[in-house]
């Protein structure tokens, strides 16, 4: 059940950085309910910064994902 919900953390967080790399702008979400929008045009820091902590958050929830899938079969 665990690695079900890793894996669609994992695909969700790959999906929003795609989109992020194809449209050139990220939804990034604040505490609460702030939400803002980071083009790579005007704060390439903040894109680049967010962007590689979802594509770490989409990298690790997947390896998660694929470990906790082996040790069920195992």
């Amino acid at each position: 059940m665990i690695a079900i919900l890793l894996m669609i953390t994992g695909i969700l967080f790959f999906l929003i950085v795609f989109k992020a790399f194809s449209s050139r702008e990220l939804k990034a979400r604040g505490w609460g309910f702030s939400t803002r929008i980071y083009r790579r045009d005007s704060e390439p820091i903040m894109y680049w910064i967010n962007f590689i902590s979802y594509l770490v958050i989409a990298v690790w929830t997947t390896v998660f994902a694929v470990l906790a899938a082996c040790k069920s079969f195992f």
